[in-house]
């Protein structure tokens, strides 16, 4: 007989696959063709709007976990650095940013890893999430293979909130890091 997966481990199925999905976004936009760049683009929303689903999923089962909390994370900082890693090396993201949003998402991720082997937890606040959302939808603006001429201003615009969404919830993050390692 085969074990069923139960309910509480299925958000972090969820988070898992979506993990799995940052190899062929990468492959896809290294391809350098405007199909496969098309093809990246969905599977990278596709994953991106996974990260709602887990969530969701874990809050209604009850099944939030300390390796969901500290996975789900890990796996969005993932999907975006990876992904703007390929954006840079094509020439088609601010080297500048990347490097700010990669600088942060790995201290944040030694926060938790810290905190997590003292056994406590370190949840994003509301504010984290929307900054890993409007990281999502600025990595995705970039990788739309349209006129740069006609996205400039709102992909900047964008790629301008998150980086100072990143920031700021970098700080906050360090701000409360004494209080939550102790």
């Amino acid at each position: 007989m085969r074990p069923r997966l139960r309910s509480a481990h299925l958000p972090n199925v969820v988070t898992a696959l979506r993990g799995l999905l940052v190899v062929p976004v990468v492959l896809l936009m290294l391809r350098r063709t405007d199909g496969a760049d098309w093809v990246a683009f969905i599977v990278f929303t596709l994953a991106a709007l996974t990260d709602r689903v887990d969530g969701a999923l874990a809050r209604r089962w009850e099944a939030v976990s300390a390796t969901g909390q500290f996975l789900d994370p890990l796996v969005d900082k993932l999907l975006v650095t990876a992904s703007m890693a390929a954006l840079v090396y094509l020439k088609r993201f601010p080297a500048w940013a990347a490097i700010v949003i990669l600088v942060r998402e790995m201290s944040v991720t030694a926060l938790r890893i810290v905190a997590s082997r003292r056994g406590r937890g370190f949840p994003a606040g509301r504010l984290a999430k929307w900054k890993t959302v409007l990281q999502l939808i600025a990595v995705a603006a970039f990788m739309v293979p349209a006129s740069a001429d006609a996205w400039r201003v709102s992909r900047a615009s964008m790629l301008g909130i998150a980086v100072a969404l990143t920031l700021v919830t970098g700080w906050a993050y360090f701000r409360r890091a004494p209080s939550i390692l102790r």
